[in-house]
């Protein structure tokens, strides 16, 4: 259900790994919002309408991460990525 549930999990080996649940609830079922993932020294930081909402430590080298999926009801408008170099990634 839309707002009820953040999960946050990595997939190695066609298995998934334990889960992480997110407490806070930035969805609202039938509206819009930003998320971006920031990848930084620590894990994935992902913010939700410019509020840190979570953080999803490393649990592989970020070289071997392939994809990223989005699950449930969500209609995408735009899906990108910024490649940053190291000396960038250590400040974050």
């Amino acid at each position: 259900l839309i707002g009820q549930k953040v999960i946050l999990n990595s997939r190695r080996n066609g298995k998934w790994d334990s889960e992480e649940s997110a407490s806070d609830k930035p969805f609202t079922k039938g509206e819009s919002f930003n998320m971006i993932t920031v990848i930084s020294a620590e894990g994935f930081r992902v913010f939700v309408n410019g509020v840190k909402h979570s953080i999803l430590n490393h649990r592989v080298p970020v070289q071997r991460v392939a994809c990223l999926e989005i699950c449930g009801d969500v209609s995408l408008n735009v899906l990108g990525y910024v490649d940053v170099s190291q000396n960038v990634l250590g400040a974050l």
